[in-house]
């Protein structure tokens, strides 16, 4: 891990457990996007938010959770409390994060 100076794991870290994960879960996959788009959102990039990227992450996170099933909340329920830093609902579908990243996803 080439984590950031507060313990969390860089961006690029993420991304490249996003790639792991987009072929082998896709819950955990959008677990990580959702995570990605708020650390894109909130942080600076070579002196600038990148907001950009906030929203393909979040657009990433939007189409592989409408593409689980989200009928029960077993289907719906989050597998890691936090990502990179990010706290992760209890509860994420793609509403969730359409009303959490949507300054982003405009």
């Amino acid at each position: 891990m080439t984590g950031a100076s507060d313990g969390r794991e860089s961006r690029h870290d993420l991304r490249e457990q996003f790639a792991r994960e987009v072929v082998l879960d896709a819950r955990a996959a959008a677990e990580t996007a959702y995570a990605l788009a708020f650390r894109y959102r909130n942080e600076d990039v070579g002196g600038e938010r990148r907001f950009d990227l906030a929203k393909v992450w979040a657009t990433r996170a939007v189409e592989l959770l409408d593409a689980l099933p989200a009928d029960h909340l077993n289907e719906v329920a989050s597998t890691r409390q936090s990502v990179g830093g990010i706290d992760i609902p209890d509860f994420l579908h793609a509403d969730v994060v359409r009303a959490r990243l949507a300054d982003v996803l405009i």
